[in-house]
């Protein structure tokens, strides 16, 4: 609106610039207005030499070269008595006035609509009218941050959850700058930087507001791509303006989210050579950051997920000092993510948090509160007052599975497959120890997958032995040993695709890896790093002998995993069948349907659906309580 009041005036004062220039043009053309008997006995003297009739006007012209105007009275013969007197008389149309008003709209409109685009654009280049304020046209250098003051993010800590080590690692900077002075007494200065680093979703930006909220001081908001400019000097200017307005608002937080946009590695690295637009604004970043004083009051936080591109000179002391890595939450760090997202959900009493928590490892903080929303948009779809865990676990292999396919075409000759292959995991996954609690088996199509056996961790594991890891091939060999035994080798599937592949990547990891192989040895040729963090693999060089060892011994692992499978379910033929013929008719069991067939049959469960010592997470402690065994 302010673009288009600014627009206007200009429209204005051209118009009005025009309008003069046209009537300082038509002065010099004024008649001297004489009455019409004056006028006839100038005509009877022969004094006219000529006239311009325009409706009841005349204009003459005498010898001596004066313009004359006069008024024709009605049923006046005077322009047949000029003809007669050799007058030359031109005739034309009447004039009421307006004529010039005309002429100037035909000739000078299009001028003005042209005038009035070329600004509208200008400014909209510039940023006018935008979050540098209006009627700054051009204003090409100026910082397009995001200032919070009187409206400071009303995030604390309190909505941060998951991330405790991480919280208390900040926490300093926040007394810093509500009381600066304690820590100057001592000498003591906070880091100029800081810079918080780790995969999408894990809450970055979330704690950089939390930090704001926590010390009441203005946050000041801007991304590293708003540097980037395609005029030559313009990322430059917007830093220098950042940091004025910061010193303007000063104690503040600045927070530049997704600083590699500017900061990326000079140098060999960049082959868009050593002048270009990028490098200059990360130049000008290096100098106001090593320019500023502490004692200002302005922390600077920044956020990637991209650490390794950035450049050396913006990590060292004196600009982002502290560098803090934000990891996925574990369990517990996602049961307290959980409540924290369902304050203002509508759970019912069934919504166990603790089971969502232990049924999404890996899950981040922006995972799990989509998974609440999933839950919730689930409930109102079905037109129920409150989320139930049914609409929970929906979401959950909504989101990891895909959705339900409910019009997929499937004969009964390949459902019953699909069931012994499910049914074949979960088979094995209870009569193998260290394998993980079975939580539901599904022959229900979602996504790519034609059905899932869905097993729950009771912890999140940061190491595994060989007997776990051995384990889950076992589990993963269940479904196509289940096809063969029931259908021979001729009946066996594609659907074992998958399960394939996973089982022999685990297992080059246990040989090349992790060492867990007496033949080839304690040995690692191969070096994995987090693709999120900019990592990648890297493989060491190995003579030809060695690979073919480890081939081998990868061969001879997944060879003695299938062969335990199968020798389980051959075992189990009846209790499976029985199982199968459940599953064909709900499509869904849960693990606890699963072993009441099978104590039916006196088969004894090894792992269960529950282990006995479950872990309850109350205010931040871990409680032991004892559950029965299933």
């Amino acid at each position: 609106m302010q673009m288009f009041k600014s627009l206007f005036v200009w429209i204005l004062i051209i118009g009005a610039t025009i309008v003069a220039f046209n009537i300082f043009e038509q002065r010099h053309e004024v008649a001297t207005k004489v009455p019409f008997s004056s006028f006839v006995q100038l005509l009877e003297e022969g004094k006219i030499e000529s006239a311009e009739v325009k409706g009841r006007r005349v204009i003459a012209v005498t010898e001596e070269g004066q313009r004359i105007e006069t008024a024709i009275p009605p049923g006046s013969a005077i322009v047949d008595e000029m003809v007669k007197k050799g007058v030359r008389v031109e005739v034309s149309a009447g004039d009421t006035g307006s004529g010039w008003l005309i002429n100037f709209l035909i000739s000078w409109l299009p001028i003005l609509l042209f005038i009035g685009i070329w600004i509208a654009l200008m400014r909209q280049m510039s940023g006018g009218g935008g979050a540098n304020g209006p009627g700054r046209a051009f204003s090409f250098g100026k910082s397009r941050a995001k200032v919070y003051i009187e409206e400071k993010p009303k995030v604390t800590f309190e909505d941060v959850a998951g991330i405790d080590e991480v919280k208390e690692e900040v926490r300093e900077i926040i007394e810093y700058l509500k009381d600066p002075v304690r820590f100057q007494k001592l000498g003591g200065r906070p880091p100029k930087g800081v810079l918080l680093y780790g995969e999408p979703g894990v809450g970055k930006t979330l704690l950089a507001k939390a930090i704001a909220g926590e010390a009441h001081v203005p946050f000041i908001s801007v991304s590293g791509s708003d540097f980037v400019e395609m005029f030559v000097g313009v990322g430059a200017a917007r830093v220098r303006d950042l940091f004025e307005t910061a010193k303007k608002h000063a104690p503040c937080i600045i927070f530049i989210d997704e600083i590699d946009a500017v900061g990326r590695s000079r140098g060999v690295v960049n082959l868009g050579g050593g002048h270009d637009e990028r490098e200059q604004t990360l130049n000008q970043l290096l100098v106001e950051m090593d320019g500023f004083d502490t004692s200002e009051g302005i922390i600077v936080i920044a956020a990637t997920n991209r650490p390794d591109i950035l450049d050396p000179a913006l990590l060292r002391p004196g600009r982002f000092d502290r560098q803090i890595f934000i990891p996925r939450p574990d369990v517990k760090g996602r049961y307290e993510i959980l409540k924290v997202h369902a304050r203002n959900k509508k759970l019912a009493e069934d919504v166990d948090l603790e089971l969502v928590a232990r049924a999404t490892p890996g899950f981040t903080g922006a995972d799990l509160e989509n998974l609440l929303n999933e839950a919730a948009l689930l409930a109102a779809r079905k037109g129920k007052e409150v989320i139930s865990m049914e609409e929970v676990e929906e979401a959950i292999d909504r989101i990891t599975m895909g959705l339900e396919r409910k019009g997929m075409a499937i004969s009964p000759k390949e459902k019953e497959k699909i069931a012994y292959h499910e049914a074949g995991h979960a088979l094995v996954a209870l009569l193998t120890e260290g394998s993980d609690p079975v939580h539901k088996v599904s022959i229900i199509p979602r996504g790519m997958a034609l059905g899932v056996t869905q097993q729950l961790p009771i912890d999140d594991k940061h190491l595994y032995d060989r007997k776990t890891l051995f384990a889950k091939i076992l589990v993963m060999m269940g479904g196509r040993a289940a096809e063969e035994v029931f259908y021979g080798k001729e009946g066996i599937t594609t659907g074992a695709e998958n399960d394939l592949q996973r089982a022999t990547e685990l297992a080059y990891k246990m040989v090349s890896m992790w060492g867990m192989s007496e033949k080839v040895g304690p040995i690692a040729i191969k070096k994995v790093s987090n693709p999120f963090l900019g990592g990648m693999t890297n493989s060491v060089e190995t003579s030809q002998e060695l690979m073919k060892e480890i081939d081998e011994e990868v061969k001879r692992i997944l060879s003695e995993a299938y062969q335990t499978a199968k020798n389980i379910i051959e075992t189990h033929r009846e209790p499976l069948r029985a199982v199968v013929s459940k599953l064909l008719e709900k499509e869904t069991i849960t693990c606890e349907e699963f072993v009441e067939i099978l104590k039916l049959y006196g088969v004894e469960v090894k792992t269960g659906c529950k282990k006995e010592e479950a872990k309850t997470f109350e205010s931040g402690e871990v409680k032991e309580e004892k559950k029965e065994v299933v």
